[in-house]
């Protein structure tokens, strides 16, 4: 039976740096990394516009219906996702609360919801920053574009109580390199049973 590990938190706070370590380190883990790029292409291409209704709604369908299809493709015995299921589901209820729209999100979507909820990781790892933080990591990592790290920083500010409602460890990541990181992921991998400490 599959390992569902997830890796979440704030947009530059080392997510991507944690999986592709792990995934050097541990022959057997399959690692699969966020790649949003074909689907905001293909948003581009439609101009969905994500401040109407519509445009969001449409959006989200074809976040939630590519989540759904990686979900189902997994096949080993651990995988870790950078970025799971959950945070689809959490962008799609929390955007429009952040940006002060009031749509009825729950009913719109009942259906693609309902779905997406039936894939789930089994343990989450929220690493959890500053503000500041996350700032200075952006600003020194120049590997990536983060065009949306304005608007993610609004959604930021939620999404920590988000994840509480699942099975989540914490991890502070203020002033810890990413080996401090890896080693306080790996030890509580182990404490869990999922990794044998070899």
């Amino acid at each position: 039976m599959n390992k569902i590990i997830s890796i979440q938190g704030g947009m530059a706070v080392g997510k991507t740096t944690l999986a592709k370590t792990l995934e050097k380190q541990f022959q057997g883990i399959e690692v699969l990394y966020e790649n949003p790029y074909p689907i905001v292409n293909k948003r581009n291409t439609l101009k969905l516009d994500l401040h109407t209704l519509e445009g969001f709604i449409e959006n989200q369908k074809l976040f939630i219906e590519a989540e759904i299809k990686r979900f189902e493709q997994l096949n080993n015995e651990l995988v870790i996702l950078d970025r799971g299921p959950e945070d689809i589901e959490f962008y799609t209820l929390y955007f429009p609360i952040a940006n002060g729209y009031i749509w009825d999100i729950e009913n719109r979507l009942k259906d693609e919801l309902g779905e997406l909820r039936k894939c789930r990781s089994d343990l989450i790892f929220y690493l959890d920053a500053e503000l500041e933080t996350l700032q200075f990591r952006k600003q020194n990592d120049l590997s990536k574009r983060r065009n949306s790290f304005s608007q993610n920083m609004e959604l930021y500010l939620y999404e920590k109580d988000w994840y509480k409602q699942f099975n989540t460890k914490f991890i502070n990541v203020n002033k810890k390199s990413p080996v401090e990181v890896e080693k306080l992921f790996l030890q509580i991998l182990t404490e869990n049973a999922i990794l044998n400490n070899e």
